[in-house]
């Protein structure tokens, strides 16, 4: 606990992130040290993934869809240009 008071980390515990931003001035140290626990970088990563995947399926729906549209109107054109003769 005195550490956690001397060297007061930002701490965001949505992301599991540790800022060592505030560094007494008897410490000297001028960089910032972040930590980020694995399991969050993985599940971020997978998030990633996941989000694309649905992405991607969601781009071959719509363009099943625009293919279906698509014979449905040749399908029309030809049944009216053979319904003239």
């Amino acid at each position: 606990m005195l550490w956690l008071a001397c060297y007061n980390p930002e701490i965001d515990w949505k992301i599991g992130e540790v800022k060592m931003t505030r560094f007494p001035e008897e410490c000297g140290r001028q960089w910032r040290l972040k930590q980020r626990k694995p399991g969050w970088q993985k599940q971020k990563k997978e998030e990633v993934r996941e989000e694309a995947r649905k992405k991607k399926e969601k781009t071959i729906e719509v363009k099943r869809v625009a293919e279906e549209w698509k014979n449905m109107g040749q399908r029309r054109r030809s049944s009216k240009v053979g319904g003239r003769g």
